[in-house]
Order: C-alpha cells, then structure tokens, then sequence
C-alpha cells in the first residue's frame, strides 16, 4: 500500500517550511584545551577534552575523521548524557589501547556494548590491519540516556569525531531528522508500514507522533518519550 502523499507535496502542506538537516556532532566550534560539559546543545560530557590539529592534537597517529578538532577522555572514561533519549550513537575512534563503547538507560542498566576490533589503531603505530577512526556504534529499542567511552583508566588514550546521535525522532536510523522521517511516521500513522513509533507513549502511532517528528525536523529537541 503506498501512501499518496509524495517527500515534495509533504514540504508544501507543511507550509515549505525548511527541514533539519543537522550533521555529525564535531567540536570544530571549540578552542584547543576546552573542557566538554553542555557546550554542545543536547548533551552533557564528562571526562572529554577538545585537542586540534597542530596544537595539542598528534594528528600523525591521531588524525582527525573530519576538520581539525576531536575529544579525548581525559582524567577516566569518557561519558555523555544526552538530554533526550537516543535509539543509537556512534562515533570514530582512534586508540592506542582497546576501547569500549556501553549505551545505558535511565537506570544505568546496561543497553548495548561494543568493543574496538583492534588494541591499537593509531595511523603509524597501530596493530597491524588496523586503521584510524574505526566506527563504533551502538543502538537499543530502549531508550539511551547515556554513552560510556572507556579506553585506559587514566584518560588520554583514544580521540572521538564525528559522533553520530540517532534520536527517536530519526525514523529512519539515518543520523538526521528531516521530510523523510516524517514520511515514514504517517507510513505507520496511515497503516502503510508496521506502526512502532509511538513516540509519547500512548500505545498508539498517529498525527501526536508524526507532529513531534515535524517539530524536531524543523529544528526543535526531539520530544519523544
């Protein structure tokens, strides 16, 4: 059963407003040395640190996955607690001991984990096979809250770019909310596909749900329970 409203129509009933086409988390807008906390809307660090390309940062074995900047764990794990919950996170990773990547709910109960292929993946010394910005990733149908990044004890031993936040608004699971997702929740909404997204939690999928994907599509905080 094909729905008969098209991703063009969908812009102009909304009034052609222009989507969200929001990217990677980067820390491109920070100065090299800059403690992460709550800089970055939506999300509050602990135990990250922004270095750059030519200043702090070994970009020789280090390099960057995109631009300049990237966060390292200094002083511990690296932790991040999103202000909504997320269906997935992903990141690179370059590492000079394994890294492992846990996703938690609100309850600190352990979601999903993911482990680094290799011990060592810098760009000249690294384990052999191995190369820079190795894509770590994990997703749960519960929501995450918050990401542990965990590498040596002490910190300062793997760097992080490119962080992916796959909020419940992300329909699709594509690391961006836009007409598409919108689509795809009137798809569930209107029967033409599995209705699963019962974003605010009243045991149903319908216009409630497809307007918090709108919302967050036109650049508001996914509003999703």
């Amino acid at each position: 059963m094909l729905v008969p409203v098209r991703l063009g129509m969908l812009s102009m009933i909304l009034g052609g407003a222009a989507f969200a086409q929001s990217g990677p988390v980067t820390f491109e807008s920070l100065v090299d040395g800059t403690v992460l906390s709550n800089q970055l809307s939506g999300t509050t660090f602990a135990n990250a640190i922004v270095i750059g390309a030519g200043i702090t940062l070994n970009e020789f074995e280090f390099p960057p996955h995109g631009g300049g900047n990237v966060a390292s764990d200094n002083g511990g794990p690296m932790t991040i607690v999103f202000a909504s919950p997320l269906r997935g996170f992903s990141g690179y990773f370059t590492h000079s001991v394994p890294v492992t990547l846990q996703a938690l709910d609100s309850a600190n109960n352990l979601l999903a984990t993911k482990t680094s292929a290799s011990s060592n993946n810098e760009a000249l010394s690294g384990a052999s096979g191995s190369h820079p910005n190795e894509l770590l990733e994990v997703r749960s149908s519960t929501g995450i809250v918050k990401v542990v990044m965990t590498g040596s004890a002490q910190g300062t031993s793997f760097t992080l770019d490119d962080a992916a936040l796959y909020t419940k608004c992300d329909v699709d699971l594509n690391g961006v909310t836009n007409v598409a997702d919108t689509q795809a929740i009137l798809n569930e909404a209107l029967g033409a596909a599995n209705a699963v997204d019962d974003l605010n939690a009243d045991g149903a999928v319908n216009v409630v749900d497809a307007q918090i994907v709108i919302n967050a599509a036109m650049g508001s905080v996914c509003q999703a329970k």
